[in-house]
């Protein structure tokens, strides 16, 4: 490691040294140009890659293994639904609200066994407590418009995590 350092300081005296002539000299300083085309291509690629692995962690970390399908809705409506899951294992639980628009999420009953995130407009992201294996159960409502008028929609879930 001490030899590489080594052999870099020499090279970026070089450069400056080639800068400085030809700054002085007036021509073109295309040796220190291309030391920066050099220098922003590995700074770009080097941050690339960190992006890729960045994606690829973030997509392992939040793939939600359970067993549940969207929840059909039609706001006024309320619905009751059942998942299965693995322990340790978030969940993600979906609203298919047709053409309707959702306005907003609200949690009516937090689960007594684990944390209940709103996700956007879409659903919420169940977490059951580590190592917590059994049932438990939540309720969040949905609000949307339906022509004029605000409606609301109660959807009470029952989870059993194995």
């Amino acid at each position: 490691m001490n030899q590489t350092h080594l052999q870099e300081a020499p090279s970026a005296a070089r450069i400056a040294t080639r800068v400085r002539r030809s700054l002085e000299l007036g021509e073109s300083a295309s040796g220190a140009a291309d030391a920066r085309q050099v220098n922003a291509a590995s700074g770009f690629i080097g941050f690339s890659i960190l992006c890729v692995v960045a994606m690829v962690l973030a997509g392992a970390l939040s793939s939600h293994d359970c067993r549940a399908k969207p929840i059909p809705l039609a706001l006024g409506l309320d619905a009751e639904a059942s998942i299965a899951m693995p322990a340790n294992s978030p969940c993600t639980i979906l609203v298919w609200a047709g053409s309707t628009a959702l306005d907003g999420i609200t949690i009516d009953a937090p689960p007594e066994r684990g944390t209940l995130t709103p996700r956007g407009r879409t659903g919420v992201v169940y977490r059951p407590h580590r190592g917590f294996k059994g049932d438990d159960a939540f309720a969040f409502s949905l609000h949307g418009r339906s022509s004029s008028v605000r409606e609301t929609s109660i959807i009470r879930v029952r989870a059993s995590i194995n």
